[in-house]
């Protein structure tokens, strides 16, 4: 996100909603708080974060691609234990990345978004959330 373009959206203050709590709403979430943003809430349907690491949990569930890749550019865990991680050791960097980033304060879980509607009076959407 361009400076200017934070520096705006900070200055109109909007609500922001992230659904999911994967990697892609983890790392959102993390790009907002950097730049500032404090107004963010992210919607996750199930019981907790970790989008398919979460959910995925069969016998040899591993990433197809070497690790260091599923690492955030800004946070990156030079400590994998193998190359190809297994799922519980990506799911724990997840966590770790809410933890430490300090995201669990925005986290609402077993919230499904199950609608979403633009007004265009307000100019902004509407979610519903389950």
């Amino acid at each position: 996100m361009s400076s200017n373009f934070a520096t705006a959206c900070r200055a109109y203050d909007p609500s922001i909603v992230i659904i999911g709590a994967g990697f892609a709403g983890v790392a959102m979430a993390h790009r907002l708080k950097k730049d500032g943003f404090t107004n963010f809430t992210i919607l996750e349907k199930a019981a907790d974060i970790g989008g398919v690491w979460r959910d995925n949990t069969y016998p040899g569930a591993a990433c197809d691609v070497p690790s260091a890749l599923y690492s955030l550019s800004y946070k990156p865990n030079p400590r994998w234990s193998r190359r190809y991680a297994e799922q519980p050791e990506i799911l724990k960097y997840l966590q770790q990345l809410v933890e430490s980033g300090g995201l669990a304060a925005h986290l609402r879980t077993q919230t499904e978004v199950v609608a979403m509607t633009f007004d265009d009076q307000l100019g902004r959407w509407g979610l519903a959330p389950m």
